[in-house]
Order: structure tokens, then sequence, then C-alpha cells
């Protein structure tokens, strides 16, 4: 039986009001109380109710609470009980296991960092059980994920970077350019598109937010210096408002119309490219479509992939651009 994590909040306020040896046998109220001031809500008593029924139960937490009607209140008739110390069952190490399978399956493997394996591994050795291997299992589970790409041995370090917010600096390479350039740089968040990595940053060398390639990244060094937060509804623009990962410059969001031929018509029906794609399908099997974003060099590498089965109506000037050859 899954836990909401609104109930498994209250139930370890519950949990701690329980083991509380100074203050015995809180009533309904005491444990109102108690979530109003960790928790900044105020559950109802009836809530509180079911919260303790629900924890009595032996597929939830099997929790041995006990009603004392001398004390007008409640008490673990098990002094040693916590939900802190339940042990796992079969099928939660089944399912820690199904877990980390599918995560390797997914071409994950390289991206579980060594902390995360060895805490699996020893909650694991604590009943005895083995830490799941996908090299020798079958796979179900096939993803174009191919090992050694470049740029994955420093995805921990930006990871890090991104979730404690460290300022860093990095030699970029420009493939167009062939030439390395140092960037300071202030991480946001980690994306994947096409199966490559790319970090988002506001870019103290653009002035900007910027993508950069894991591939073209080289040395990310900490920097001890203030983090520069980026606007959150830039950022959320930014990282939605697109298809793909190289916005094109000075191009703003905007309408972008497309029609498609019968042959792939229903391609883009079974996979939309974004989330404001809309269709308008003709008598004929063609449709028109439209999407709301910011142009970027991968969606018009997309459109030209078509050929003559995808025309762009507007705007004009990308009418143009993915007619014209790379």
């Amino acid at each position: 039986m899954g836990i909401s994590k609104s109930a498994y909040s209250r139930y370890r306020v519950i949990d701690k009001m329980l083991r509380n040896i100074y203050k015995p046998y809180p009533s309904l109220y005491d444990l109102q109380e108690a979530c109003e001031n960790s928790l900044d809500l105020s559950p109802s008593l009836n809530t509180l109710e079911k919260d303790i029924k629900n924890m009595k139960q032996t597929d939830v937490l099997d929790a041995p609470i006990v009603y004392c009607r001398k004390h007008l209140g409640y008490y673990y008739s098990n002094p040693n009980y916590s939900i802190n110390s339940i042990p796992l069952t079969d099928y939660d190490i089944s399912s820690i296991k199904e877990a980390l399978d599918l995560i390797k399956n997914l071409g994950g493997g390289n991206r579980i960092n060594d902390r995360f394996s060895y805490a699996i591994q020893k909650i694991l050795a604590t009943y005895k059980e083995e830490f799941p291997d996908s090299n020798t299992q079958r796979k179900i589970i096939l993803t174009d994920y191919v090992e050694g790409a470049k740029g994955n041995e420093n995805f921990n370090t930006l990871f890090n970077s991104c979730k404690n917010q460290y300022p860093i600096s990095f030699s970029h390479y420009s493939y167009n350019y062939r030439e390395f350039n140092v960037v300071i740089a202030h991480p946001i968040l980690l994306k994947e598109f096409e199966n490559r990595w790319y970090l988002i940053a506001y870019s103290e060398t653009h002035k900007s937010i910027r993508t950069f390639g894991l591939d073209r990244i080289y040395e990310p060094l900490h920097l001890k210096r203030k983090y520069i937060d980026s606007n959150e509804k830039e950022v959320d623009s930014y990282c939605k408002d697109i298809y793909g990962v190289y916005p094109i410059e000075n191009q703003p969001k905007q309408r972008i119309t497309f029609l498609t031929s019968i042959k792939i018509t229903n391609y883009f029906e079974a996979y939309p490219i974004h989330f404001s794609q809309k269709a308008e399908k003709n008598e004929s099997g063609s449709s028109f479509f439209t999407l709301d974003l910011v142009p970027s060099m991968e969606l018009i590498r997309l459109f030209r992939s078509y050929g003559k089965n995808l025309e762009v109506i507007n705007p004009e000037w990308l009418r143009v651009e993915t007619k014209t050859l790379l």
C-alpha cells in the first residue's frame, strides 16, 4: 500500500510524539498542535484518527499504537518501536532492485555515483541481499546510450554545482572555431536531449543564460565567489519554450506553422515535439501544425530532415532557412 508524501510527514510527527518520554500519552489535540508546529498545517482530528488507523495496518507501518483510556492518549505498546527502524519487506527489496536495474537499463550506469551505489549496497547487505548486476541479466529495455561519451566524467561535479549552487570555471572548446575559452558560469540545471547532456548556466562571460555541451567542458573547478541567481521565469522560458537546447540568437518565442504530408502526419500526431503543438488535419490526410516556442538549431535540423514531406509556412525567415542546405 502506497503512502503519500503529506501523510508520511504526519506519520513522522505522530511517531515522534509517541516516543517522547517527557510527554507521554499525547491526545489527538496534542498531535494536531505538533503538526501545526512542525508542518505549518493543521490536519483535522478526523484525519489524525485515520492516520493512526492506517499506521496500525500491517501492510503500511504495522505500528503498535494503543489508546489508553486512563490517560486519554495514545502510546506504543512496544516502547522500542519507531517508523525509522521498520525492516524492509521482500517486496521493498525487490522494488529497490528493480529500480536500480531500470536505471542501468536506461543507460544511467555510469551516472550513478559511487556514493549512491555504496549506500544501496549497504542497505541490501543488511538484509543479506546481493546488489543487482545488470551485466549478467537479460536486458528488457534498450536505449541509444553509448558508454564512453565525452564529458560524462564531469557529470557528478556539474550535478553538485547545480544542486549546491557553486559557481565554476572551465575550459570550453568551440567546434566551430576550434579553440578553447575560459568560462565562468553559475550552473542552473543539467538537461538531456537526444541522448546528450548539456549544462544550462548563467555565463559571466556572455552576461546571459547559456547552454554548454558536456563534451566541450574541460576541467571544471569550483570557485569561492558569490553565486548569481538567475530569474526563475527566464530560466523556465529558456528551458521549456524550446525544442532542443540551442536557441537561435535574437529570436523570441513565436508562432511557427508547418504543413506535413500524409506520410509523416501520423508520426507528428503520435509523438508531439513540444507541449504547445496543435494540429488541424486536412481531408487529404495532410495536416497543419502550430508550435509556440523559441526557434532552435535542433528544430531547423528536424524540419530539414523530412525534406519534401514537411514545409514551413510561417514565419517567412524560418521557411527560407529550412530550405537552405547546411
